[in-house]
């Protein structure tokens, strides 16, 4: 007997899986859609508050060493020679091995071999500090630069220990990866081809850098960055580190520039230092938080003597008032007046060689000096901050 009901048609193989609800995957991609950039020329854009509600969902930057260096941001530190920025910064490095467990990068162009074998060993006691395994230090390679072009090279270099995972860089130092710093478009140039690595393969950049010789007498300033006034624009944050009038080895921190949350390290409540050496390890050894006021050359009454002598020393190399005027920040006029004194007190003799090395405190007694913040609960240089901050 004949059925005379009509057979269903067979569903193809290729149509979508049951799961996939056909109508629902056409809005998600047309959501996907509308929420593309628009693209003009070189410049991307959506609304504001797109960015925002994505910005909403991804989590907080973590930061390290007292809040100073944030993740994922390109961070420059800087100081007169001789202040202790490569001693700060290889601590700094350090720390950051503790905290994460990630491979640190410190592409060293500044101190050779033996000047860390001094800074980091004992030769009376043979102690020497021991850094983490995963503090990495590398310096350039003559033999490979083939066409010149330093610059390049390195950032060509730091590109491929990103592509391999590498996520933290020291840099020291900046005159040296930039040699145009001084000229406004070199550097522009220069700074943008960093950013370009930094936001591709999310890195946390430190630079260091040089500020010209300053006369201590001023507050530090973002715009007392060595090279073209528009360097420190490029940058998220700027850390300043200065030295005291108070004594020679003291230093503070300042935060002169913050991208990421509110600034802690202002003019009121800079990080004190001292900088020494103990078994083999040369550090920043944290002291107290304070004011930038006290550590400036006019609110120490030694001041004077404390120029005299280190303008002694720059006689007894010969060197002009106009010479020594640069160096110094100072005014000529100032410089000879200093000269003047200091033959005046016995301290430079009249064919300008030193011949005293009584200390200002010896013939000065020190201001009186206000009352200082509140000391912190943190006591170790560099603690680690609350990642969940």
């Amino acid at each position: 007997m004949s059925d005379d009901k009509t057979p269903l048609q067979q569903q193809p193989s290729e149509d979508l899986p049951a799961s996939i609800a056909p109508i629902e995957a056409i809005m998600e991609e047309a959501g996907k859609f509308e929420k593309m950039p628009d693209q003009y020329g070189i410049l991307q854009g959506r609304p504001l508050n797109e960015v925002i509600d994505e910005s909403l969902t991804k989590p907080r930057p973590k930061t390290h060493c007292r809040g100073l260096i944030v993740e994922g941001e390109n961070t420059v530190v800087f100081a007169s020679s001789n202040v202790g920025k490569s001693v700060a910064c290889y601590q700094m490095a350090e720390q950051i091995c503790y905290d994460t467990g990630e491979v640190v990068n410190y592409l060293d162009f500044e101190l050779s071999d033996m000047h860390l074998l001094d800074r980091y060993t004992d030769a009376e006691t043979n102690a020497r500090h021991f850094f983490p395994r995963n503090l990495h230090r590398y310096e350039i390679t003559p033999d490979l630069i083939t066409d010149g072009n330093v610059e390049q090279a390195i950032l060509d270099s730091i590109e491929q220990m990103a592509q391999e995972g590498d996520r933290f860089f020291f840099v020291d130092n900046l005159t040296f990866i930039c040699r145009d710093s001084e000229k406004g478009l070199g550097a522009t140039e220069f700074m943008m081809r960093l950013i370009k690595l930094r936001r591709t393969y999310n890195l946390t950049i430190v630079v260091i850098a040089h500020t010209p010789k300053r006369d201590g007498k001023q507050p530090i300033t973002q715009f007392d960055l060595a090279g073209s006034s528009k360097l420190i624009s490029f940058f998220d944050a700027g850390i300043a580190i200065g030295r005291s009038a108070k004594d020679k080895e003291t230093r503070y921190i300042k935060q002169v520039k913050v991208r990421t949350g509110a600034e802690m390290y202002g003019a009121d409540n800079v990080l004190v230092y001292r900088l020494i050496q103990t078994d083999g390890f040369t550090h920043f050894e944290f002291v107290e938080y304070g004011r930038e006021s006290d550590h400036l050359k006019e609110n120490n009454s030694f001041t004077e003597m404390e120029d005299i002598k280190e303008i002694s020393e720059m006689v007894a190399k010969k060197m002009s008032v106009r010479e020594i005027a640069r160096e110094t920040g100072m005014t000529a006029s100032t410089v000879h007046r200093r000269i003047k004194k200091g033959k005046k007190l016995g301290i430079i003799s009249e064919d300008g060689t030193p011949v005293s090395t009584v200390s200002s405190a010896e013939q000065v007694t020190q201001a009186e000096q206000p009352a200082q913040p509140a000391e912190p609960e943190q006591k170790d240089l560099f603690d680690k901050e609350d990642d969940d901050e």
